[in-house]
């Protein structure tokens, strides 16, 4: 058990919003803080190794479900609680802890301080991924496979049972209805399904990231990031262009750094230069300004944003079955005109 304060919520921010791949930055920054402080003034948050646990403890995931081109959300942090307390009289489990769908993750700070249980150390997957399904810890191949999801907003609770892809269209619609987003948790997932499927040691990972980046300055800040990562800097200049924009609930596009040119669905997917694929999802690549160090959106990356684009191959960050399950795919690849599954699933063959 490790005891999270003020000085882990700072470093958990920091490489959370870098590991976020580009879906949010330092101007976030203000609203995952004050989560955590939520958190940790509601009572002691503690992490819990994944090894901890007996295989059939029961864990949450608790996560945000957003529709990206709905501008009108309003969410509370007692949204979270009250999601995972409808999810709990549903499935009539006792979890044991909970963990976020991605890091940063501080929805989940609240759920365990509110609950009185730990954080597991780990996350459906180590970075941001642009859809349910692909945190889904490979669920989304097995319509047999039934699980709950509970979403709660400023008096909307929806409650849902079933597979993994129908339950998320669910509640994505109820995001959609309550202005783009809903607090949510589904579950209840094992601790020995979690070990198998899920990416163990994903907080522990983000912290050390955001310890690495606190211990350096300006632009050392986007060396360390890269070199904790045992990645590289793949590009750093000026955006030139930028097409992202919002279509059929994702914000989809292209922007171009010199001569990189980054594929974006939600996230930073893709990035190519002279007709050669450089890094494909769910390797990771990640925008700070290369000033600051700090992390940068791409909705903040218009033409002459200076901005450093920093890289890392999958193998080097934790990662669930999720990313890996051909099922995630194609929607994906429709929307950007690219192939991504081949790239991802024959390196996932090669490890």
């Amino acid at each position: 058990m490790k005891k999270l304060d003020s000085a882990a919520l700072e470093a958990a921010v920091l490489g959370g919003l870098l590991l976020s791949a580009g879906g949010s930055g330092a101007a976030s920054s203000a609203r995952h803080r004050e989560l955590g402080e939520v958190a940790l003034a509601g009572g002691p948050v503690t992490l819990a190794s994944l090894d901890s646990f007996s295989d059939g403890d029961a864990l949450l995931v608790a996560t945000a479900v957003g529709a990206p081109g709905h501008a009108a959300a309003r969410t509370e942090p007692r949204d979270a609680v009250d999601a995972a307390r409808a999810l709990i009289e549903a499935s009539a489990c006792e979890p044991k802890g909970v963990i976020p769908g991605h890091v940063p993750g501080l929805y989940a700070w609240i759920i365990a301080a509110a609950l009185d249980i730990p954080v597991a150390d780990a996350a459906t997957n180590g970075r941001a991924h642009p859809t349910v399904h692909m945190g889904g810890m490979g669920l989304a191949s097995q319509p047999e496979a039934v699980i709950w999801q509970a979403g709660c907003a400023r008096g909307l609770r929806v409650v849902v049972q079933g597979d993994l892809m129908r339950t998320s269209n669910v509640m994505r619609a109820a995001a959609v209805q309550n202005g783009g987003l809903i607090n949510a948790v589904r579950g209840p997932f094992s601790a020995g399904f979690v070990r198998r499927n899920g990416a163990p040691g994903a907080i522990s990972f983000a912290l050390s990231l955001g310890e690495a980046m606190l211990a350096a300055h300006g632009p050392a800040r986007v060396a360390a990031a890269a070199a904790h990562l045992k990645g590289e800097i793949l590009a750093i200049g000026e955006v030139t262009e930028n097409t992202v924009a919002y279509h059929d609930g994702f914000d989809v596009g292209a922007i171009r750094v010199g001569e990189v040119t980054l594929g974006v669905y939600n996230e930073l997917m893709t990035a190519e230069a002279g007709g050669k694929r450089l890094a494909s999802f769910p390797d990771f690549l990640g925008s700070l300004d290369p000033d600051s160090g700090a992390p940068v959106a791409i909705s903040a990356l218009n033409p002459g944003t200076r901005v450093a684009i920093v890289a890392t191959a999958m193998r080097n960050i934790p990662l669930g079955a999720g990313v890996f399950d051909p099922a995630v795919y194609p929607e994906v690849e429709a929307a950007m005109g690219v192939e991504l599954a081949s790239y991802a699933l024959k390196e996932r063959s090669s490890a």
